[in-house]
């Protein structure tokens, strides 16, 4: 898979620049911006990461976990992502140009690891939810494979035209802390935790609908990882408000077994993670000449090592995407 599959290139530019128009009607609130313990786990000690367009990252002593601090409240967040115009042209052009390779690349591997989970584990396949579900892609495919009898999609921001053909679904316009308490047996969240305000009351909520013993599929950046330890403040995926929470491994399973769950594997099984540095190192974003290892493996030779490589890295817990699964007790 390669980027441009799933994030078009030649719809970045327009990307950054209302990405920037967000960022900027955010920051003119960043007087009521709100400092906060570690979201992992829950100490006060930390230190300067760095700065990075007007927002402020630091790392936990502690536990290394990196965060936004301070950060945007719940409430101003609630509202960016509500009037958000980047999210606006992602919805209307990234996504419908890229599903059809995200739902090879990313979703169907993702429903196959879900059905096996279930299955070694013994879990009841009655019902799943999917937190911030989109355009219900995931859920969509899921229902094809005729294995849970209930669907259940969570999406506040809620296109309800991009339901309408989407067959056996429920669909649930609210955010996940809003809703009633109802027990399901599975649980996905992919790419949100890292979006909220209060990771522990996100979890909090999330097994509150959880039946004992039920699965929850959690994915979310992995700041050790390579892409994201090596650019740093260049990535694109280091950018506020967007992801203000940045958990590795060791961090995350911590936040989880807080909340009442039991962590059973942690994986990852990025895809990206060798082009993305690439990408910037041609772009003259960093420079690799002082990293001859690098600059062989993602320059010169890169038609030679660029698959063995990034596999090398998801196989070895390397990637700057995380899959976590874990079970409430």
């Amino acid at each position: 898979m390669m980027e441009s599959e799933i994030r078009p290139d030649e719809l970045y530019d327009e990307t950054m620049r209302l990405r920037k128009i967000d960022t900027e009607k955010i920051l003119l609130k960043s007087k009521s911006f709100v400092k906060v313990c570690c979201p992992a786990c829950n100490k006060v000690e930390y230190e300067l990461f760095y700065k990075r367009d007007g927002f402020t990252f630091v790392k936990c002593s502690v536990c290394e976990t990196v965060f936004v601090n301070p950060r945007p409240t719940k409430e101003m967040l609630f509202e960016h992502y509500a009037t958000s115009l980047n999210t606006k042209f992602w919805k209307k052009n990234v996504y419908p140009k890229s599903e059809e390779s995200r739902i090879k690349h990313l979703i169907l591997p993702r429903v196959k690891k879900i059905l096996e989970l279930c299955d070694k584990y013994d879990v009841p396949t009655c019902s799943i939810m999917d937190i911030g579900a989109g355009f219900g892609t995931f859920c969509e495919q899921i229902t094809k494979t005729g294995k849970f009898k209930e669907v259940i999609a969570i999406e506040p921001n809620l296109e309800k035209d991009k339901y309408s053909h989407k067959k056996g679904i429920t669909v649930i316009q609210d955010f996940i802390e809003n809703i009633a308490e109802r027990k399901v047996n599975v649980i996905t969240s992919f790419e949100s935790i890292e979006h909220m305000f209060s990771p522990k009351e996100y979890l909090n909520s999330v097994s509150k609908m959880l039946a004992k013993g039920g699965l929850l599929f959690l994915t979310t950046p992995n700041i050790k990882g390579f892409d994201l330890n090596v650019l740093k403040d260049k990535s694109d995926s280091t950018m506020a408000p967007g992801h203000i929470n940045y958990f590795h491994p060791k961090s995350i399973s911590l936040l989880l077994e807080n909340c009442g769950f039991e962590v059973l594997s942690i994986e990852t099984p990025g895809k990206l993670d060798a082009e993305l540095v690439r990408k910037k190192a041609l772009a003259g974003v960093i420079s690799l000449d002082s990293q001859p290892f690098l600059k062989c493996v993602l320059i010169d030779e890169w038609q030679t090592y660029m698959d063995s490589f990034q596999q090398w890295l998801a196989s070895n817990g390397l990637s700057s995407s995380m899959l976590i699964t874990a079970r409430k007790r």
